[in-house]
C-alpha cells in the first residue's frame, strides 16, 4: 500500500501537468518555497497548534501548507504551454515536482503511517536519489522560466 500512495504522489502532478498543460516549473518551485515556509517555521506551527483550539495536529498544518499553494498553482496556471519539446521539459519537471512531493509530504505523516513507508523498497530507492531529485528539478524549472516568452501585448502606435 506505501508503494501505491508514493507512486500516486509521485504521477500526480505529471497527470496534471498533462492534462492541464500546467506549468510545471512554477508547481516545483511553489512546493520548494513551501518546504522552506515549512521548514523555517515549523516550532511556530507547533506553538500555532498548540495554543490555538485547532482540531489540526502540526503536521496536518504543514501538509496543507504545502500542498495548497502547490494545487492552486498548478490550476492558476492552466494552458502554459504547446509544442513537443516545451511538453517534454514540463513533464520531466512534474514528475521532479511529484518526487518532491513525496520527499517532503511523507516525512510530515504521522509515526504510524511513516513506519509503513520504512520497509517500502521504493521509499528506500526515492531517498537515495532525493538529490539528483531536488538539482534537476531546479535546473530544469530554471530553465523553463527562463526560455518562455510571456505574452505582453503588442503595443499600438498612432
Amino acid at each position: 500500500m506505501p508503494d501505491v500512495i508514493l507512486a500516486v504522489l509521485v504521477f500526480a502532478p505529471l497527470a496534471a501537468v498533462f492534462l492541464l498543460k500546467c506549468n510545471a516549473a512554477l508547481g516545483f518551485l511553489s512546493l520548494c518555497a513551501s518546504f522552506v515556509v515549512i521548514s523555517f517555521t515549523n516550532i511556530d506551527i507547533k506553538d500555532l497548534t498548540k495554543n490555538l483550539s485547532f482540531q489540526l495536529t502540526s503536521s496536518t498544518f504543514s501538509l496543507i501548507i504545502l500542498l495548497v499553494p502547490f494545487v492552486l498553482t498548478l490550476l492558476l496556471n492552466r494552458k502554459a504551454f504547446s509544442g513537443q519539446l516545451k511538453a517534454a521539459f514540463h513533464y520531466v519537471t512534474a514528475i521532479c515536482s511529484g518526487a518532491l512531493l513525496a520527499l517532503v509530504a511523507i516525512p510530515l505523516l504521522g509515526e504510524s503511517a511513516r513506519l509503513n513507508f520504512a520497509n517500502s523498497w521504493a521509499w528506500s530507492d526515492l531517498q537515495k536519489i532525493q538529490t539528483a531529485i531536488v538539482i534537476a528539478g531546479a535546473a530544469l524549472s530554471l530553465v523553463i522560466i527562463w526560455f518562455s516568452k510571456t505574452n505582453l501585448p503588442a503595443k499600438k502606435h498612432k
